[in-house]
C-alpha cells in the first residue's frame, strides 16, 4: 500500500539522504535504494514507518562508513527503534541525541564512536534498551542515565569509560541486564545498586 507523502515524511527522507551524502562509501550496495525519488516508508532500505512517519531505522551491519555526529536527530522525532550496530560509524554523539524522546531501543554497539556519552541521553525517558558497547567512548558514565526509568538493558562494555559507577543507576529498578565491564572504571560499587532487584545478568569487572 502506498503511503501519501506528507511534508513531514518528505522532510524526514530528505534528512536521511543528507546524512547518507556524508558517508565515505557512496557506492554502498545495501543503501542503493536511498535515492531522492524513493518513498521513505516503502523504498528506503532499513526504514520502517507507522502512520506515515519514520518509526524505525535498522541498518545493522550495512558497511556504513560515516559519522554519528552528522545524524539528523532533530528531524526524526517519531523514531522508536534506532539500530546502527556493526558498522564503521565514527565521531562523537552530539547533545541532539536527546531529541529522540520517543526512542525505545538504541543500539550503536560495535562501531568507532568516540568522545563522551552526552548527558542529554537522560531525556530518553521511554528507552528500554541502550547498547553502546565496543566503541571508543571515554569520560565518565553520566549520572543522567539514572533518569531512564524504563531501561531494562544497559550495555556499556569494551570502551574507555573512567570514573566511578554513578549511584543514580540504582534508580533503574526495571534493569535486567547491566554490563559496564571492560572499561577503566574505579571506586566502589555504589550501595544503591542493591536496589536493582530485577537484575538477571551483570558483570561489574573494571
Amino acid at each position: 500500500m502506498h503511503i501519501f507523502l506528507t511534508d513531514e515524511l518528505v522532510t524526514e527522507a530528505t534528512a536521511l539522504l543528507k546524512w547518507k551524502s556524508t558517508f565515505k562509501n557512496q557506492n554502498n550496495s545495501l543503501l542503493a535504494s536511498w535515492q531522492p525519488s524513493s518513498d521513505a516508508c516503502n523504498g528506503l532500505y532499513g526504514v520502517s514507518c507507522i502512520n506515515g512517519r519514520v518509526n524505525r531505522l535498522n541498518i545493522t551491519n550495512a558497511c556504513v562508513f560515516g559519522t554519528h555526529y552528522d545524524f539528523p536527530f532533530s528531524s526524526l522525532p517519531f523514531l522508536e527503534y534506532f539500530e546502527l550496530s556493526v558498522n564503521n560509524l565514527s565521531g562523537t554523539s552530539p547533545p541532539e541525541i536527546g531529541n529522540l524522546t520517543n526512542l525505545i531501543y538504541l543500539d550503536l554497539s560495535m562501531n568507532q564512536i568516540s568522545g563522551t556519552i552526552p548527558p542529554e541521553i537522560g531525556s530518553l525517558a521511554r528507552l528500554q534498551t541502550l547498547h553502546i558497547f565496543d566503541n571508543h567512548l571515554n569520560g565518565s558514565i553520566p549520572e543522567e542515565i539514572g533518569y531512564l526509568r524504563s531501561l531494562t538493558e544497559l550495555a556499556l562494555s569494551t570502551n574507555s569509560l573512567n570514573g566511578s559507577i554513578p549511584a543514580s543507576l540504582g534508580n533503574l529498578n526495571n534493569l535486567s541486564y547491566l554490563f559496564p565491564n571492560e572499561n577503566h572504571l574505579s571506586g566502589c560499587i555504589p550501595a544503591e545498586m542493591g536496589k536493582l532487584v530485577n537484575l538477571v545478568d551483570t558483570s561489574l569487572q573494571k
